[in-house]
Parts: structure tokens; sequence; C-alpha cells
């Protein structure tokens, strides 16, 4: 009977886990604590501007000003959070929250949309001046708008003090077999601290 409760226990408090996982409902904040770029649902890696955004974002990193950038293109790149959508500052801060607090990621975050960008994180003060400064894409072609935030983040690094490359040919993202990997290997290791410490607690004389 002990054993039936706490393998109950383990199942409720797993599923309670992968739900807070899920809860935020937007795609971005699900692939940017594994990647540097998330560029609506394709890897970044079979675009041009896609290849761009992973090279600054590298160049950024080793330079210790850490950036990721969230490409949205449509109102379905959001989730269940469409309400945000043509709001890209006020969804930079959200994102920005929800990577802060599942992915402990506390560098900058630019956000693009058609009718303009968002930035949050410690760029932000002099980042959001710069991008009002920029022409809105106005496009939701998806190789378009991933051009017009390469600028965008170009911009945002130039109004703190440090260069970013223009364009690169190549760069080498995370496929998106990487990023479920990634997310099943932290369920299990969640899953196995749940039975360690079920087992332990069974033992007990």
């Amino acid at each position: 009977m002990r054993f039936g409760v706490a393998l109950l226990l383990a199942a409720v408090a797993a599923g309670h886990v992968a739900g807070d996982a899920r809860a935020n409902g937007d795609p971005a904040s699900d692939v940017l604590p594994f990647s540097n770029v998330f560029l609506s649902i394709n890897d970044p890696r079979t675009s041009t501007a896609g290849r761009d955004l992973l090279t600054q974002t590298q160049a950024a990193a080793k330079l210790k000003r850490p950036v990721k950038v969230a490409v949205i293109s449509q109102p379905s790149d959001l989730g269940l959070i469409q309400s945000l959508w043509q709001k890209p500052q006020t969804y930079a801060e959200f994102l920005g929250k929800e990577l802060l607090q599942f992915g402990s990621y506390k560098g900058t975050l630019v956000v693009s949309m058609p009718n303009g960008f968002g930035v949050n994180g410690p760029d932000a003060a002099k980042g959001k001046a710069a991008l009002a400064r920029l022409a809105k894409p106005n496009t939701n072609d998806l190789e378009q708008l991933g051009q017009h935030t390469t600028v965008a983040v170009r911009r945002v690094a130039a109004a703190n003090g440090y260069i970013l490359p223009a364009s690169s040919g190549g760069g080498s993202g995370d496929s998106a077999w990487v990023i479920i990997l990634a997310a099943l290997g932290g369920a299990a290791v969640i899953a196995g601290g749940l039975f360690l410490a079920l087992r332990r607690w069974l033992l007990q004389p």
C-alpha cells in the first residue's frame, strides 16, 4: 500500500513539473533555454538570416555580453499568448522573465515582429532608444524579418559599446533534435531525482 501511494505521488509530481515547464505556452520560451535563436518554427541554420543571427549571438557570448533572439513572424509563433502579437516590447519583457525563471538567463533578449522590435535585459536601457530609431520591418517574410533583426541586434550592441559582425556565411546553431534531446534529458534528471528520493523514503525503517 505504501509503495503504491509513493508511485502515485511520483506520477503526480512528475506531471506537475512537466505541466509547469509548458505552462507559459509560447514556443520561444521552450527553445531559447537551449539555443540562442528562435526563428519561428525553422532551424536557424537553414537560412542566411538565421546563420547571421547565430554568428552574432556567438560573437556576443565571446565578449561576455550574451544575447538571445526571438523572431516572431506570425501569431502562431506565440503559442497560447497570441494577445501579445504586435507588441514586441511587451513580449520581450514577458519572455525575458520566463527565461530568467526557467533557464536562469540574465543576458539581453531582442525580439522582432513585423511592426517593430523589443529588448529586455542589461542592454535594454540604451537598446530601446537605438531600436526606436529603426524603421519597422513591415513584413512577415521570415528571411526578411530575420535580416531586419540582425540589424536590430547590432544596433543594440553598438548602443552599449560593443560591435557584432554584420553577416556570416555560416554559424553552428542547435538543430531541433538537439533541443528535443536536451529537454528530454532534463525531464529524465527530474524523474531520476524523484525516484531516488522516494526510494530512500520507502527504505526507511
